[in-house]
């Protein structure tokens, strides 16, 4: 996890952060767990030899970013950490030099975004077929 050096706490960043809506939305319940150490069921996928666990990957974003926020992940692999941030509400970018998992992403997508994965950029690769996906009803 990385942020700009500061010499204010945490407690600062939310309390001035510009969209209140958004610190709220992103409170964590009071449940959460309180130690370090979490019992995460391990992944396992034979599209890749070190897939990581939807659950780490969610925990990982919920603690430490806000709904809205944009999270990078720079060896993508098969997507793990963009479904897990858009199941949090949260924008993704995503870098895989790899085509077989780009394709696995791509696969992918349209089961996280539904008809908003027309919005995806791809960057040297085809952007997600979005033809056969129907709207989601307006609320």
């Amino acid at each position: 996890m990385y942020r700009k050096h500061t010499e204010k706490l945490i407690d600062w960043n939310l309390r001035n952060h510009p969209d209140p809506s958004a610190v709220a939305a992103s409170r964590i319940p009071d449940d959460y767990e309180r130690t370090n150490i979490w019992k995460i069921t391990p992944a396992h996928s034979d599209l890749h030899p070190a897939v990581f666990p939807l659950e780490l990957a969610q925990k990982v974003i919920r603690y430490y970013s806000f709904v809205g926020d944009v999270v990078l992940d720079p060896f993508a692999g098969i997507g793990t950490t963009g479904a897990a941030a858009a199941s949090l509400q949260r924008k993704f970018v995503l870098v895989e030099n790899d085509e077989k998992y780009m394709n696995a992403i791509l696969s992918q997508v349209v089961k996280w975004l539904g008809k908003d994965a027309d919005r995806v950029l791809c960057i040297n690769c085809n952007a997600p077929d979005t033809s056969h996906v129907l709207p989601f009803p307006a609320p």
